[in-house]
């Protein structure tokens, strides 16, 4: 085999180059044309139809070149490029009906090389347009960590309150709020910088968008106010009277104390935040009262001070309606003030109902024992008084609102000649029913006395220092 390759070699050898050179001489005379083509990229112009008609366009398919195609001479061939052609639409040609625009090629160099014509593949592309929206958004800021222990963010200063977004209408309906994001971790004093405006959704969070959405503010600077913050506590004063039959009984509020920052030697002298009563005002009120109360108004330097967050405090003040029970009281409880050694002291009554106010709760569990009745017998000669008495004891919750009547029989324990006829008198006085006095109005804190008290009903005796009565009784005892 060997023999057979290596045999006449140098003919062979020979024969290989008369054929290049013979070829080479027949391409010199015929040059005959060829296909080429080449892949240019597709230029856009007059894009400001679109935009006068507020459209946003797209190239179907995204597509950004075309296949161009042409006929040159073989030996021409390598002196042509792609740099020698431009291909474009013109968006002047769009014709809606369709959405299509045709491609156009110019042949910018070595045009004496090409055969023919110059054709592009696609010769025509699809063009998407889609309506553009400009919205308004206010720009918020969105911090991400948290300041040192002691302070609180003030506030932020920004460079735009409010920036103009602009894009196909299908993007710019996802967003649903624009901000910045702001680093606060560890803050102790006043930071600012430059941050861009970031798209948020319904659920806040970030969208990314691609560069058919712009912003008539690329750049927002910020400045993060940061001062001392303290926790203070409300007081809270209520004025005014429930309507009647009714009682406040104290109050509900959304907050027990306030985040105030400000200056530091400021917000360490404050010890309480006061909520006047002329705030929480329950007159006349016959139930809940709800009271929305700014808690900053109250500050003792607004302008150097403030509350940032939750300054709004709601305030329940809470009115029950009042019950009455009554409870029967032996009279031997009563406790004489000013008594005589020298006097027995006897009631009309073995005991009296004494009508107490409350809340029903509260009334299930007051008993007799809770009830001190006290009544003053110092101005008390012998003979018949209407009774008057002071309850002293009850809890604040409580009020007694009214008791029976009933009379007190003053005797002498030194009754001289004369005396037993005019204690049967009185006695008889007794029997044949004097009219009691109207029960008497009284409160928790004392009596609320009809004109009668401490006056003595008429009687035959006369108390000491009584001058009507008192020469009939010298005459009696003498």
């Amino acid at each position: 085999m060997k023999e057979i390759l290596t045999r006449n070699l140098g003919l062979k050898i020979l024969s290989v180059v008369v054929g290049f050179f013979v070829w080479l001489a027949v391409v010199n005379v015929s040059d005959p044309q060829t296909t080429d083509r080449k892949e240019i990229l597709l230029d856009v112009v007059n894009g400001e139809v679109m935009t006068k008609a507020d459209l946003y366009y797209e190239i179907e398919g995204k597509r950004t070149s075309v296949s161009i195609s042409y006929q040159v001479r073989t030996q021409d061939r390598m002196s042509v490029s792609s740099s020698d052609f431009r291909a474009y639409i013109d968006l002047a040609d769009y014709y809606p009906a369709t959405g299509t625009v045709p491609v156009y090629v110019e042949v910018l160099n070595n045009k004496d090389y090409l055969v023919d014509a110059v054709t592009a593949k696609p010769a025509v592309v699809r063009i998407k347009t889609e309506q553009i929206q400009v919205k308004d958004f206010d720009l918020k800021v969105n911090p991400s960590g948290f300041e040192a222990d002691g302070y609180e963010v003030a506030g932020y200063d920004l460079s735009e309150d409010m920036v103009t977004v602009k894009g196909p209408e299908s993007v710019i309906g996802q967003i649903n709020s624009v901000g910045i994001e702001v680093n606060i971790q560890g803050l102790r004093s006043e930071i600012s910088g430059t941050a861009i405006p970031v798209f948020y959704d319904a659920n806040n969070n970030q969208l990314a968008l691609d560069g058919r959405v712009t912003v008539n503010v690329p750049e927002i600077t910020y400045t993060v106010k940061i001062l001392k913050s303290r926790r203070i506590p409300l007081v809270f004063e209520v004025g005014g009277q429930a309507a009647s039959g009714y009682r406040y009984v104290g109050l509900q509020a959304t907050a027990e104390d306030v985040a105030v920052v400000g200056p530091d030697e400021l917000v360490s002298a404050i010890e309480s935040i006061r909520i006047p009563a002329s705030a929480l005002d329950l007159e006349g009120a016959s139930g809940d009262k709800l009271i929305s109360v700014d808690v900053e108004d109250y500050l003792p330097d607004k302008d150097r001070m403030s509350i940032p967050w939750n300054s709004q405090v709601n305030v329940t003040l809470l009115v029950r309606q009042l019950s009455q029970r009554v409870i029967e009281v032996p009279t031997n409880r009563i406790i004489r003030e000013g008594e005589s050694d020298q006097n027995y002291y006897e009631y009309s009554l073995d005991s009296i109902e004494v009508t107490v106010e409350g809340l029903s709760e509260d009334l299930e569990l007051l008993n007799v024992a809770d009830i001190v009745l006290e009544m003053d017998v110092s101005g008390m000669g012998v003979g018949n008084y209407s009774g008057n008495l002071t309850f002293k004891g009850l809890r604040d919750n409580f009020s007694v609102v009214g008791y029976s009547d009933f009379q007190v029989m003053v005797r002498s324990k030194e009754t001289g000649p004369g005396m037993e006829a005019a204690v049967r008198e009185t006695e008889s006085s007794q029997e044949t029913g004097s009219e009691l006095s109207e029960a008497r109005e009284v409160s928790g804190n004392g009596i609320l006395d009809s004109e009668s008290a401490l006056e003595p009903s008429e009687t035959t005796f006369a108390g000491p220092g009584q001058e009507e009565n008192g020469e009939s009784s010298q005459e009696a005892m003498q």
